[in-house]
């Protein structure tokens, strides 16, 4: 479909009534005329109508008013939570909101503000439905380095920059020197914080190891599923939890590695970051909720087996991280 009339109101200047009408909780303010060709786009059902419409509207968004590009970029994230592919619009969503950060560290005022919380759930359930587009702006420094003026400032939310501070595709070597055994896990959608990585790997390595391995204590499925986002219900996401170590993670000369460290705190192995399992030690516990409360619906976490190495392989990578 033609977008004749959103095109010239991309276009357009914002107005006081547009801004008044957001920040006063009255919602979204759009000409009369622009109705008929939102609904329409809203209507499509069929996965090919959807991402059709996310492309017209892609299209329209560079170079517009910050405010009406912000609308645009809205409603393409409403049409991705209806299906659509959100690989068709989420570059130009989050240049947008690059250009939102830079206008909003100069002026932050209400107007700048209005428009870029306008983009964040658009980017968000972008994000959290395509991790190689997190990958890839997971590497852009200045994303982050804005990111983290503007939450000190508190002018951004919190839950924005953990969506692009998380790792995908990051492959973690576990040692078990008690047995010999060694094995690779990838971790996909998985917070900046250890707690999040001790719940994962240790429902992974039951899953594979079968109950009782290092004297583990069975899990609790609720704890599992809530780390991996797994199809909770709103009162799932906000129930009250408690997990605990069933294993003792940590590495050469360490009693233990605290959850609350970040990944990047992780010794490696030719790049690779790696921890030692044995045994649990001590008693450690925390609340799911408060160490990595679900940011999003759409956004899956997961750490699974890629490999056990032979015996050989084990004892050549403990020698060489001297727990040998």
């Amino acid at each position: 479909m033609a977008l004749q009339i959103l095109s010239e109101f991309v276009k357009g200047p914002t107005s006081t009534e547009e801004i008044e009408s957001v920040t006063s909780g009255r919602g979204l303010f759009l000409p009369p005329e622009a109705g008929g060709e939102v609904s329409q786009l809203l209507s499509a059902l069929a996965p090919a109508d959807l991402n059709a419409a996310v492309v017209e509207l892609r299209n329209l968004m560079p170079g517009g008013d910050l405010f009406h590009t912000a609308v645009l970029g809205l409603l393409c994230g409403t049409l991705v939570e209806n299906g659509a592919d959100p690989g068709a619009a989420i570059d130009t969503t989050l240049e947008l909101l690059v250009r939102q950060l830079d206008a909003l560290a100069e002026h932050p005022d209400e107007a700048t503000r209005a428009a870029t919380h306008l983009t964040f759930p658009a980017a968000m359930t972008m994000l959290c439905r395509s991790k190689e587009t997190r990958k890839r702006w997971r590497l852009r420094p200045e994303m982050m380095a804005r990111l983290d003026e503007l939450e000190e400032a508190g002018l951004v939310p919190f839950f924005l920059r953990e969506v692009f501070t998380l790792y995908d595709d990051l492959d973690l070597l576990i040692l078990d020197q008690h047995n010999r055994r060694a094995y690779s896990f990838r971790l996909i959608g998985v917070r900046n914080r250890l707690y999040h990585c001790y719940a994962l790997l240790q429902d992974a390595l039951l899953r594979h190891c079968g109950p009782g391995y290092l004297d583990a204590e069975p899990l609790d499925p609720a704890n599992v599923r809530f780390a991996r986002n797994d199809g909770l219900t709103p009162e799932e996401r906000n129930q009250h939890l408690i997990d605990y170590l069933r294993f003792n993670f940590t590495y050469p000369g360490w009693l233990y590695i605290p959850g609350t460290a970040p990944i990047a705190d992780l010794p490696t192995l030719d790049g690779t970051p790696f921890l030692l399992i044995e045994p649990k030690r001590t008693h450690l516990s925390w609340n799911p909720p408060n160490m990595y409360p679900v940011v999003h619906e759409a956004l899956r976490a997961s750490c699974e087996l890629i490999r056990e190495y032979d015996r050989a392989e084990a004892d050549a990578f403990l020698a060489r991280c001297g727990a040998a």
